[in-house]
């Protein structure tokens, strides 16, 4: 009788040091300042400039992300809703190229699954299964380490989200935050 052979297992990826910010977009670089978020597109959004379609950025919340990003050389991995639209990345990293340095550096921009909807912390964690890295955060206006549905994964997100205000998007303290997390080994 011959022996079955074990099936050869893949080896696990190795951690990157390559730091990551997970980036949401609303509520982040454009906040709401009361007015609600956008919608789908419709037939007149798609007929105008394709960055009026799209809410614009805050001057300010992009400075403090550049700031981050010049701070740390982070990779920017596009963890927005936004992912899921090619349109909307291109809005992006025009918005980026002509910001310039560093964030212009930093297109094109990695993203979490753009078929994968469902749990922000579920996708971001997705990407982390499949692209392990030893220092990350989370900026974003969604709350992803409390909840029911966060609960499997709290542990592995404890410490690395800043928990944004949407209606004032990104603010110094949050710059503060990510630069720390980003710079230490967690």
């Amino acid at each position: 009788m011959a022996k079955k052979k074990p099936k050869r297992r893949e080896p696990e990826p190795a951690a990157t040091d390559q730091p990551l910010i997970f980036l949401d977009i609303d509520g982040v670089l454009a906040p709401f300042g009361g007015r609600a978020p956008p919608g789908p597109p419709t037939q007149r959004s798609a007929k105008l400039d394709a960055d009026a379609a799209f809410a614009p950025f805050d001057e300010q919340c992009t400075q403090r992300l550049a700031a981050i990003v010049e701070a740390t050389g982070a990779t920017i991995v596009l963890s927005s809703s936004w992912r899921a639209r090619a349109d909307a990345v291109a809005v992006i990293e025009r918005r980026f190229r002509a910001f310039g340095p560093p964030l212009s550096e930093k297109v094109p921009l990695p993203t979490t699954d753009i078929n994968y909807h469902s749990v922000r912390q579920w996708e971001i964690a997705r990407y982390l299964d499949k692209n392990p890295a030893r220092r990350w955060v989370a900026l974003d206006d969604e709350d992803l380490v409390g909840g029911e549905e966060c609960a499997a994964r709290r542990a592995l997100f404890v410490g690395r989200v800043s928990t944004i205000d949407s209606t004032v998007g990104l603010q110094d303290a949050h710059v503060d935050e990510a630069i720390r997390v980003l710079m230490c080994e967690q």
